[in-house]
Order: C-alpha cells, then sequence, then structure tokens
C-alpha cells in the first residue's frame, strides 16, 4: 500500500511539473504573440506583416480551428478550397453575424490568400454561433460602413489594431456539411 502511495505521488508531482511547463509555453507564446503583433500592426512593414501572417499561419491558427473558431459568439471558422491547389481549408477569424450578413475584419488587409480563394470560389461556408452558415457575395468595404453593427468591444479591437477594410458576406442560407 505504501509503494502503491509512492507511485501516485510520483506520477501527481510529474502531472505537475508538465502542467506547470504547459503554462509557461502558453504564457510565452502570448507574450512572443503580442509583442509580435504590435510592432506589426503599429509599423506597418510589409517585413513585419509577413512575419505576423505566417506566426498566425503556422501557429495559432490551428489552435484556433482546434478548439474555439465557430463555437463562440466572435469566432468564426471559413471554410474554403484553394484556388489554385483544390485542397480544402479551414481558416478561423473575428466574425460578427447581422441578420442576413456576416462582418468580418482584415487587419491584414485584403490581399491574404483565404480573401483570394473565397472571391474566386464566390461562395463559401461560415461557422459562427455554434451553426454554419452559407455564405456569398463577399464584399471588401471601408471597416468605418460595418463599425455601427459591430459590438462595441469588437470595433475597440479594430481600431486599436487600425484595421481599414472588412468583408462583408451576405447570409445565403444554412449549410448543410
Amino acid at each position: 500500500m505504501k509503494r502503491l502511495r509512492a507511485q501516485v505521488r510520483c506520477a501527481m508531482r510529474g502531472l505537475g511539473k508538465l502542467l506547470a511547463v504547459l503554462v509557461g509555453v502558453v504564457i510565452v507564446e502570448q507574450i512572443v504573440e503580442t509583442t509580435l503583433m504590435m510592432w506589426a500592426m503599429r509599423s506597418r512593414s510589409p517585413r513585419a506583416m509577413k512575419l505576423l501572417t505566417s506566426y498566425h499561419k503556422h501557429v495559432t491558427n490551428p489552435g484556433m480551428v482546434r478548439f474555439f473558431s465557430g463555437r463562440s459568439a466572435h469566432a468564426g471558422l471559413l471554410h474554403h478550397v484553394g484556388r489554385r491547389s483544390g485542397k480544402a481549408y479551414l481558416t478561423p477569424g473575428t466574425a460578427h453575424r447581422s441578420e442576413d450578413t456576416i462582418i468580418v475584419p482584415l487587419p491584414y488587409g485584403a490581399e491574404v490568400d483565404w480573401l483570394r480563394n473565397l472571391r474566386v470560389a464566390g461562395q463559401s461556408v461560415m461557422d459562427l454561433e455554434g451553426r454554419s452558415f452559407t455564405v456569398n457575395e463577399p464584399e471588401v468595404v471601408p471597416v468605418d460602413r460595418v463599425l455601427p453593427v459591430l459590438p462595441s468591444f469588437v470595433a475597440r479591437i479594430v481600431q486599436l489594431h487600425d484595421t481599414k477594410q472588412a468583408l462583408r458576406l451576405h447570409v445565403a442560407g444554412p449549410a448543410w456539411l
């Protein structure tokens, strides 16, 4: 019995250390992301923006796809197909539904791969608020035109990032995936 207790204590210490390492990694990742994001958004240098988009594409987005996107009120998940490769992609992002429209702020501008793919296809599926919507008629508009329909905290974040454009998508109806 003593031996079993000792083994359990040892396993618990190991789990505690693993949890501490995981929390540390998450904190460091957040510091790196925040620093990179602030530098890129403030400088608007092409090099900084390329580093930020690459970081999000390979580090942040996979986690967002797995855990958050499409399930919350402001984290959308766009299903799209590569315009040249034909490969299916999932891209997370901030999104807000207002009646028959979904608004997606474009902090990196309109020249991003997923938007090019969407424009070529003309329609897609967006997961938002725990539901899937067929969306079409993608239109890039000045962000000032859509700020009034965004929740105030989302509008503040959009302004903080100095976002100039937003994507307006028409909701054609529910999607059947």
